[in-house]
């Protein structure tokens, strides 16, 4: 409705100690409850006491929240909801993550949520009704404001399992929709949480003037923008930072928005209730990684001195059950990401063993990559082989040789793919790691590949790999010949 004004809070020290009417606080993209980067950043019980020093704030989450990562994995993010549910989060957007576990555990985190889903263009298709028990909109007095929301995604309906018991309808579509619903019902602010790239966030504010804030999420970076004087606020993911946003209404003239990011850190104080939860739940997780998942029949190798140089029964596992999962044509796993240095079997393998070998969280991702790259890849792949690098390729679908004393560059032989020479002008699926995805360990040729599956919508490597071995066991993977030197 452009009631609007926006102050960045550096800037106005003096309107900064006035009254606010409300105070909203923002954070999106939150997979773990517990302190990330080694402790020094994030953690739910450290966000709940910020969110305390605000009287009766207006609480918004913009989308992904059951998964990816090591709880979720066992707990299929119930604990993630109820965390929410004790930070009095009052509306959220679905993200794609949040159908990574199916529709049917859905629907049961929605029950289980104290707060509402906005679904606004993402819709049940046997109903027309927002998906999964969401709600397409909201109008709330907030200390006198009437807050009009909706939830808006991107057509990222590829990504989730929702298949086609969801219908996607165009985010601006459903938008103008939407606002002009809430504007007949007296808004006097319009709130678009939304689950999309900056890119689609932009368009939308172009083409919605009516919006007054877009809280948005997906990217997982702190991104603030005005575009045709509507705010787009994105805070990070992880907790790593929160936003609030001072809303100072003012009679007769357009309200004052103050926008501010607060990093959460060490230093900051944890609220005892929330970090009672949370605490819970890492002991529960604790006796839950000790379940064993199959046997092997033969050791498997995660020596740092074999992954680094050499074929790995073990990255022929790790291979192997990323390409069952995402049906590709080679699979690429970087040597440095295999890690613990360490034998495991014959014997029963637990969930702490493949979360110990995959410890970095890392999702998988699959990508069109031409021929002529894929050979790139692998001369990056083994062109610091003496020097034990973490960019050494252990691979499935495929087989190569390599010779370490020729020049870096030029030590790739004999590819086969499928057991066919591979074609440089011929176009691969290959699967990876959304770290070798992103140009990581050199992998720079992979980082504006075409994505089937993107980094947004992959699941945890580790949990591929467990979900392989449980399917399969007793395992008893072989080095075979995929990797061969002179």
């Amino acid at each position: 409705m452009k009631k609007l004004v926006v102050f960045f809070a550096a800037l106005l020290l003096s309107i900064s100690l006035a009254q606010a009417d409300f105070t909203i606080v923002h954070f999106n993209d939150v997979y773990e409850i517990e302190p990330v980067d080694g402790g020094a950043r994030g953690g739910a019980a450290r966000v709940a006491a910020l969110i305390n020093q605000y009287d009766n704030p207006l609480v918004l989450f913009s989308g992904d929240l059951f998964s990816p990562s090591i709880m979720s994995g066992i707990f299929q993010g119930s604990q993630m909801v109820d965390v929410f549910n004790h930070l009095g989060v009052d509306y959220a957007v679905f993200g794609n993550h949040e159908f990574d576990f199916g529709p049917e555990v859905t629907l049961q985190r929605v029950s289980e949520s104290n707060f509402p889903w906005l679904s606004t263009n993402f819709l049940d298709t046997a109903s027309g009704q927002p998906f999964a028990n969401g709600i397409s909109e909201a109008l709330v007095d907030w200390n006198g404001v009437k807050v009009g929301l909706m939830g808006l995604i991107e057509d990222w309906q590829d990504l989730t399992s929702a298949g086609d018991s969801a219908t996607y309808v165009d985010f601006v579509e459903a938008a103008r929709a939407s606002a002009q619903s809430l504007e007949a019902q007296g808004a006097d602010m319009l709130i678009a949480l939304t689950h999309m790239e900056m890119r689609n966030d932009r368009v939308l504010a172009e083409q919605v003037p009516e919006l007054d804030l877009i809280l948005g999420g997906h990217d997982h970076e702190f991104m603030q923008e005005v575009v045709n004087g509507t705010l787009i606020w994105k805070t990070g993911s992880d907790f790593r930072t929160v936003g609030t946003l001072k809303v100072i209404t003012i009679p007769g003239q357009k309200a004052i928005v103050i926008p501010q990011n607060h990093n959460i850190t060490a230093d900051m104080p944890e609220d005892p209730a929330v970090a009672e939860v949370v605490a819970g739940y890492t002991a529960a997780l604790d006796a839950e990684l000790n379940q064993p998942i199959g046997e092997t029949l033969v050791a498997l190798d995660a020596q740092r001195a074999t992954v680094r140089t050499q074929e790995s029964n073990f990255g022929n596992l790790i291979a192997d059950a990323s390409l069952a999962f995402t049906g590709a044509d080679v699979a690429i796993v970087n040597g440095g990401g295999i890690r613990t240095d360490a034998l495991y079997g014959p014997g029963v393998l637990t969930r702490r063993d493949i979360f110990a070998v995959l410890p970095f969280g890392n999702v998988v991702i699959s990508l069109e990559v031409s021929g002529s790259d894929l050979l790139a890849a692998l001369e990056n792949g083994v062109s610091s082989v003496e020097a034990g690098a973490g960019r050494f390729p252990q691979v499935g679908g495929m087989s190569f040789s390599y010779n370490p004393g020729a020049a870096a560059g030029s030590r790739i032989t004999n590819v086969t793919i499928g057991g066919s020479p591979l074609d440089p002008n011929a176009t691969y699926v290959v699967t990876t790691n959304d770290f070798v995805g992103s140009g990581g360990d050199g992998y720079a040729m992979f980082t504006d590949a075409p994505r089937i599956l993107s980094e947004a919508g992959g699941p945890l490597l580790a949990e591929v790999v467990i979900n392989y071995i449980s399917a399969n066991a007793p395992i008893s993977p072989e080095v075979e010949g995929r990797i061969n030197t002179p």
